[in-house]
Order: structure tokens, then C-alpha cells, then sequence
């Protein structure tokens, strides 16, 4: 597979994103699914807004949205909910599980939270001083 494919193909996605553009819309270059942002209770007003004037999870969840735009077909998440609440987190995770089964998509999902882990997880591992160990599987 060509790298420019491949890069296409998979995305990382880090707890803290970084934004180029003082307003939110000029990230997303074909626009955001309207019921995304609804399920991430993002209102599409937030398309006008600065980046500035997002909290750390406003920014997070946009942040989300415009990884899943590009329609990947392997997602590496590291923490996609670190500086969420609990409503939000479940929203976060309820948007990934679909995206998950409508486009056959893979996640790899760093987390360090064991509640999450439990309801997201199909196969969970655990990096222990360098060595990877599979601790189960559903």
C-alpha cells in the first residue's frame, strides 16, 4: 500500500489536539455530520467558534469529530476521553462503537481508566515495564 493511502487510512488522535486555525469550521475542510455533533452535544454553532474560547473538552470531542471526517479505517485513540466528564465519555464512546460497526473500523484505545476498558474493550492489554500482556478478551 502507498504511504499517501495508508496515511489516509489510519489516525491518531491525542488527548490534547493541535489547532491551526483561529476558527473551528476551517478544520473541518468537507463540514461535520450534523448528528455528530448532537450526539457529542456540540451545537452547530460551534462550527463559528474560536478555538480560544473552547473548554479542554469542547476541544477534545471537536477534536474527535474531525478525525472521524477523514472517515479512517483504523483509529489510534490515546485517552479520547481524558478530560471529559462521565456524560460526555459515554457519548464519546457510544459515537465510536458506531462508527466502529458502520464502517468496520479498528481501535486501538489507550486508557487508564478500568470502567471504560470494561465497556469498550473487546480485547484488553497491559504494557508492564515494556513487555505486552493480553489480560482478556471478549
Amino acid at each position: 500500500m502507498p504511504a499517501p493511502v495508508w496515511r489516509r487510512s489510519v489516525a491518531l488522535l491525542v488527548a490534547e489536539s493541535q489547532w491551526w486555525s483561529a476558527i473551528v469550521g476551517d478544520h473541518f475542510e468537507d463540514g461535520v455530520d450534523a448528528d455528530w455533533l448532537a450526539r457529542l452535544d456540540l451545537p452547530a454553532a460551534a462550527m463559528a467558534w474560536q478555538v480560544a474560547r473552547c473548554s479542554t473538552g469542547e476541544r477534545q470531542r471537536l477534536a474527535l469529530l474531525r478525525t472521524l471526517t477523514q472517515a479512517p479505517a483504523v483509529l489510534l485513540l490515546d485517552e479520547p476521553t481524558g478530560n471529559l466528564d462521565e456524560e460526555n465519555t459515554l457519548r464519546v464512546e457510544s459515537l465510536l462503537a458506531d462508527y466502529r460497526l458502520q464502517r468496520q473500523a479498528a481501535l486501538l484505545w489507550v486508557s487508564h481508566d478500568k470502567r471504560q476498558i470494561e465497556r469498550v474493550a473487546q480485547r484488553h492489554f497491559v504494557l508492564d515495564h515494556g513487555q505486552l500482556h493480553e489480560c482478556g478478551r471478549r
